[in-house]
């Protein structure tokens, strides 16, 4: 574990100068990226800003990022963002720490091997299917809604093996208004306390409560019925080396980290990806065309997954230009050397997905949507943390090869059948929360192939 060390700078790396109490937060703004960036490119490697009472650093080159989730990682903890989440994803993966943390990723592991995930592929193409099946030319869509609710079909079959769009409904509801209020929380200045019953905790709770009910209900289920093939059915059979299990509670708070985590940034990459190709048909044509001659109109399997490279090439162009986690966060526990500053105990630091996925030095024309710039080797060639969509690290998201492969199912499946134009008076924006949704959905009309 690092030690507190001598450093050669005193002081705070260089940074934007704030207000006596909010520090930089009116600087920030609702598109946090663009402060993100300016910072980086402003500042340098390493910058300072301040937000309340809290102070950050956001490290913006590779060596400083390993540095952070790789060398030091076992001096850092989630930062406050993230554990502002805790009331809904409990003690899941995404917030633990520490030795239960490694505990548990190590009993949630084999759900994720090559061979389990690839069983999902058929629900996934299935499940694409029957929404397409509803579709028709002329039909006025938003696709961030019909690819959320798409995947979230997909999560509930392959996490509880559920079918019931009524329970899918009452859940994906309830974890909307979850979020969206912990997420206006994550920005306030002051939080009060959640036992505080204040109309906006009030509304918060009840709909915790839901969602907690409902998982429950699956849970129990689960137990109750003969071992499935679902994600659920693994966990509860799952056991550490002293043959003890996972409690009720914490099947709830995995369920919820795996469910939150995996459906909602997939619908955020297809999303973007569809509004990129909506822009570019010339690169549109060439996705069609690699389909075509693969696929011949059928939804692929994952062994036609590496005959697709083209697919795959859009897909990682699409989260970098639109990564749909662009800010990573981690909390020192005690005093660090970060680029020849201090990083003291309770200091935050980011890195930005965002900011690094846009840098010249290796992205010619950063902001171009180009695909054919993955065709040629380039994510060998790239440094670690330079292109890290997933994070990285020993906490890189577990999930990885499983939204990677029904990122590619979705796409060619429902792009072989549909194309998309954009609705004239579309404003297309970003809306910084945990995630990078579209500020103002993704209006589209539909058109059959």
């Amino acid at each position: 574990m690092s030690k507190a060390v001598i450093v050669s700078r005193h002081g705070l790396p260089p940074g934007p100068k704030g207000s006596l109490i909010g520090g930089n937060l009116g600087q920030v703004g609702p598109r946090r990226v663009d402060f993100f960036l300016d910072l980086a490119r402003t500042y340098g490697p390493l910058a300072s800003f301040r937000i309340g009472r809290w102070r950050l650093f956001l490290a913006s080159d590779p060596d400083l990022i390993h540095q952070v989730l790789v060398t030091d990682a076992k001096c850092y903890i989630k930062h406050f963002g993230a554990r502002t989440f805790k009331p809904v994803l409990g003690n899941g993966l995404v917030t633990s720490e520490g030795d239960f943390w490694l505990r548990q990723r190590r009993l949630l592991q084999p759900a994720f091997l090559k061979a389990q995930v690839q069983s999902y592929a058929p629900v996934m193409a299935n499940l694409a299917e029957a929404m397409l099946a509803k579709w028709h030319t002329g039909k006025s869509v938003n696709l961030e809604f019909e690819f959320s609710s798409l995947t979230s079909a997909i999560a509930l079959k392959t996490l509880f093996g559920l079918d019931d769009q009524g329970d899918r409904e009452r859940i994906d509801e309830s974890l909307r208004q979850v979020f969206d209020l912990l997420t206006a929380r994550l920005d306030m200045p002051f939080q009060w306390p959640l036992w505080l019953p204040t109309p906006t905790n009030i509304r918060l709770n009840r709909a915790l409560t839901d969602v907690r009910h409902v998982v429950d209900g699956f849970i129990a289920a689960g137990r109750a019925r003969p071992r499935g093939s679902d994600l659920l059915s693994t966990m509860i059979a799952a056991q550490h080396d002293d043959g003890t299990g996972m409690s009720d509670q914490q099947l709830r708070d995995e369920a919820m980290t795996l469910y939150l985590a995996g459906h909602e940034t997939t619908a955020l990459t297809l999303t973007w990806s569809w509004y990129l190709l909506s822009q570019h048909p010339a690169i549109e044509k060439k996705l069609v065309e690699e389909w075509q001659r693969v696929l011949s109109g059928r939804a692929p399997t994952p062994s036609d997954l590496t005959a697709l490279p083209y697919t795959a090439a859009v897909i990682n162009e699409a989260m970098r230009l639109y990564p749909p986690v662009y800010v990573i966060g981690r909390e020192a526990t005690t005093d660090l050397e970060l680029g020849g500053y201090r990083v003291k105990r309770g200091y935050t630091v980011l890195m930005s997905q965002w900011v690094n996925h846009r840098d010249p030095k290796y992205f010619a024309e950063p902001e171009r949507f180009s695909p054919e710039r993955w065709l040629n080797g380039l994510a060998a060639r790239l440094p670690k943390f330079v292109y890290y969509p997933f994070g990285g690290g020993q906490r890189i998201c577990i999930g990885s090869h499983f939204a990677l492969m029904e990122a590619a199912i979705i796409l060619s499946t429902v792009g072989q059948k549909y194309k998309f134009t954009l609705s004239p008076d579309a404003v297309i924006d970003i809306k910084p929360q945990i995630t990078l949704p579209p500020k103002y959905g993704m209006p589209a009309t539909l058109e059959r192939r």
